[in-house]
């Protein structure tokens, strides 16, 4: 079995990256956002929410507004390390249930979570912090403000790289991308 994760900077392309590994390898991607999205369904995620932010985190049909909860979880320490402590044991238990084989898996906050025994090879993708931004405003309509205000609770981009097995520069387009992971095999 060979599992490569992919992490990086935000905007770096760690989704398109994962997606283009995984359809060359021939083999399963699985998504760590994906999976903590879902979470946020879960009734005790949602108790536990409420019991930390109160009942303004939900809408009028009892479902998280996420981008209430986003507000919380990047504007104090505290309340990052609450939503990691709630939300990366579950999301590594289920995706740790989901490997076999050979699999890519996108983990953004793969050392903020801490890197498991199960995990083989990381990738991080970088990407010059203007090309982040630009990527950013037109992919999620975000101020360069709020990339950086997103990005000051995480680890520091030089430690996260040094822990990597690869960086993957990716300040181009798709095209030079696919020929960037030509040489990469599980």
């Amino acid at each position: 079995m060979a599992v490569i994760a992919v992490t990086g900077d935000i905007g770096a392309g760690k989704s398109t990256l994962s997606k283009l590994l995984a359809k060359k390898l021939n083999c399963e991607r699985f998504d760590a956002d994906e999976t903590a999205k879902a979470l946020w369904e879960n009734y005790d995620v949602k108790k536990l929410a409420a019991s930390h932010w109160g009942g303004e985190i939900f809408d009028t049909q009892g479902n998280i507004i996420k981008a209430k909860i986003s507000d919380y979880i990047f504007s104090s320490k505290e309340d990052w390390n609450f939503c990691n402590s709630i939300l990366h044991p579950s999301v590594m238990k289920i995706l740790s249930e989901k490997i076999h084989d050979n699999v890519v898996v996108e983990i953004p906050l793969i050392f903020e979570a801490g890197k498991t025994n199960w995990i083989d090879k990381i990738i991080y993708v970088a990407a010059p912090f203007n090309i982040r931004a630009e990527r950013c405003k037109i992919q999620r309509g975000w101020s360069v403000e709020e990339l950086l205000r997103r990005e000051k609770y995480l680890l520091p981009r030089d430690e996260k790289i040094s822990m990597s097995d690869y960086v993957i520069n990716n300040d181009g387009n798709i095209n030079e991308l696919e020929k960037i992971i030509t040489g990469i095999t599980l």
